[in-house]
């Protein structure tokens, strides 16, 4: 049982978890436009979100602490170390306009850490869900395109980076609702400054407009709509089910799965 719960910290505390939902609504992006997703090039994807939340979250702590056994920090800082070395390597295949892509989302999650440079930081909390929904729009909808070959500047494209935003924001809803108690922050985060009822109200209204979005830029049999309208009516039950005393697994774990089964839902449809 020790391992069990060594194993899904790794998992989901090491950061994991987050790039591969980050990863799957990447390809969940191309497949939404009917581009093909086969470039071994969209692994950055992943190597780059897991670098970026492992820094974020343990940099501070120089990858160490009292919590968490010496196993599970050694592991964190050979794998982030790796991962960094692969993500510079794929990042010598792309081409510039996918690297430009890359540095500009890389740009908006620097702001989202600093502290007391610009008034624009997680800690400002009106900003904060903001930030982070734009950084995985473009990470998630406009990076995969770049690096498909793919030209990004269409009405679709655009639209499917909007709707990923929207996504994104209606996922962090109920994060923000158990943060509620504990994010200090200069100015209040969203949910503290709405309340609970109308934060839902936003992240229901959030859903809708990116379902709206997607079904006017995505090139797909009405049956794909089916299992999107199918899961963006599941992560509308986990806003409903958010609450402040919630486990942090129910919004680490749970509701960061949504993409990663959406994807295994959209790919097994595709085969048949």
């Amino acid at each position: 049982m020790k391992w069990l719960k060594l194993l899904l910290d790794v998992y989901v505390k090491g950061s994991i978890h987050v790039a591969l939902s980050v990863f799957s609504l990447s390809v969940l992006s191309l497949i939404s436009l009917n581009k093909t997703f086969f470039h071994w090039e969209l692994l950055i994807v992943f190597f780059v979100t897991y670098v970026y939340y492992n820094l974020i979250k343990f940099l501070p702590l120089r990858f160490n602490g009292k919590k968490q056994p010496y196993i599970f920090w050694f592991w964190l800082k050979i794998s982030t170390l790796l991962a960094l070395i692969v993500a510079l390597y794929v990042l010598f295949y792309l081409k510039l306009d996918a690297i430009i892509i890359l540095g500009l989302s890389s740009f908006f999650g620097i702001l989202y850490v600093q502290r007391g440079l610009i008034p624009v930081s997680r800690e400002n909390g009106w900003i904060k869900a903001i930030l982070v929904s734009l950084v995985w729009a473009l990470v998630s909808g406009m990076l995969p395109l770049t690096i498909s070959n793919e030209y990004w500047f269409t009405l679709e494209a655009i639209l499917l980076v909007f709707s990923n935003f929207f996504f994104v924001f209606a996922l962090l809803v109920p994060f923000e609702i158990r943060d509620m108690n504990t994010d200090k922050l200069t100015l209040p985060n969203l949910a503290q400054q709405l309340g609970v009822k109308k934060i839902k109200g936003v992240g229901y209204l959030s859903l809708i407009v990116s379902l709206i979005l997607w079904t006017i830029a995505s090139d797909l049999r009405l049956e794909y709509w089916i299992i999107y309208l199918l899961f963006y009516v599941i992560t509308g039950g986990f806003i409903g089910g958010a609450r402040i005393n919630r486990s942090s697994y129910y919004t680490a774990l749970w509701v960061e799965a949504i993409p990663i089964f959406l994807l295994i839902s959209v790919s097994l449809l595709g085969l048949f």
